[in-house]
């Protein structure tokens, strides 16, 4: 994928369009020594066939033509939805503000009149040459942008990503975001006593809930994980409540969590409880993998911190750290106390010890008031 965003561009192909050599002959003298690709057609219907076996990335096009004049070129290449981008600059020894008129209304995007200028005719080629590379530059960037995220956020926060620099998105940088790591407990056990189609529609009716809940508080799904899901608050956009959005979006889906057990249990289909663990600190956040497949994800460890706290809740629990409390902007010296400015209750578990993390860890566990 990363292919689409840096990859070089091949000399301009042009396409020039006459029935008279003579003009043809001078406006390849006049492109020449550009290092563009130029090709020639004599008239309409030759150059429609020149576009549909190799389309250019630009055409010059004279008007007065017999059989088929410049208009009707364009206007045929508008209707194709392959070749309609292409941009026309039409040639004419045809002056009226009238003519200029109809070019442009049947798709023209700049008119030059005979007898050619030579500084006039490059200036314009390369200045459409270029906005047409820019457009194709954006479609790129979308393509990416919708290629990596639009699995993991909301069609709304994509649509802002594509306003951004495509730099924001690839270059690898510290910053400080919320880690949320879910996962059902007990499923493996329960899934020996599953059909496939089973496993497949539970996991799917579990994940659709949990990325809602996510989407809705404004983060993204990092990426699934069997029967569970990684979620970031803070990243691709930076977000100064990251941590608070992460807090309500845990209890949020424990909530919907809970309904959709009782609804499949009402209808006699498999469920299990929900363990939570999310941890705020400085990770690293951005694009990195091979030149064919790249992952926007975050690494530090924070990422190893929030999968253990996962890995120690208990189902229908919540796990989180006292930096995660803190960034929530609720002093850690109120826990246990009855404070009517929490928003959640938490209570501490006291220190404990994870695998690959270097000391204790005092570990708190949230709920809903």
């Amino acid at each position: 994928m990363t292919d689409i965003i840096n990859s070089q561009r091949d000399p301009s192909n042009i396409l020039i369009v006459d029935d008279i050599p003579a003009n043809l002959e001078l406006l390849f003298e006049m492109l020449q020594d550009s290092h563009y690709k130029i090709r020639a057609a004599i008239s309409g219907e030759l150059a429609l066939q020149a576009v549909r076996n190799d389309p250019p990335d630009l055409i010059l096009l004279d008007i007065n033509m017999p059989e088929m004049d410049g208009y009707e070129v364009c206007r045929r290449l508008k209707e194709d939805d392959k070749l309609k981008d292409i941009p026309v600059i039409f040639l004419s020894a045809l002056s009226e503000p009238m003519d200029k008129v109809k070019a442009f209304g049947v798709g023209g995007v700049d008119y030059i009149t005979k007898p050619f200028q030579y500084e006039e005719v490059r200036a314009r080629v390369e200045t459409h040459l270029t906005l047409k590379a820019a457009r194709e530059l954006l479609n790129k960037k979308n393509l990416f942008l919708e290629y990596t995220f639009s699995r993991f956020v909301s069609p709304k926060v994509v649509e802002t990503m594509k306003q951004r620099p495509i730099s924001e998105f690839l270059q690898m940088e510290r910053r400080e975001v919320t880690v949320i790591f879910a996962d059902l407990r007990g499923f493996t056990t329960m899934a020996n006593e599953l059909a496939p189609e089973d496993i497949q529609e539970t996991l799917n009716s579990f994940l659709e809930v949990m990325v809602a809940g996510i989407e809705e508080a404004g983060g993204m799904i990092d990426k699934f994980l069997g029967d569970g899901f990684m979620a970031l608050f803070g990243a691709p956009f930076r977000q100064e409540d990251h941590a608070r959005r992460a807090v309500e979006a845990c209890i949020s889906i424990q909530q919907a969590h809970l309904r959709w057990i009782g609804q499949r249990s009402a209808e006699g289909r498999p469920s299990c409880p929900l363990g939570i663990g999310v941890a705020t600190g400085v990770t690293v956040v951005g694009a990195y993998g091979t030149r064919n497949r790249m992952e926007y994800s975050v690494l530090g460890n924070v990422v190893n911190l929030a999968s253990r706290l996962c890995a120690a809740a208990e189902g229908g629990e919540i796990l989180t750290i006292a930096e995660t409390v803190n960034k929530t902007r609720i002093p850690a010296l109120e826990v246990g106390k009855s404070n009517a400015e929490l928003s959640f209750a938490l209570s501490t578990k006291g220190e404990l010890s994870f695998k690959n993390i270097p000391t204790p860890v005092e570990v708190f566990s949230i709920s809903k008031k």
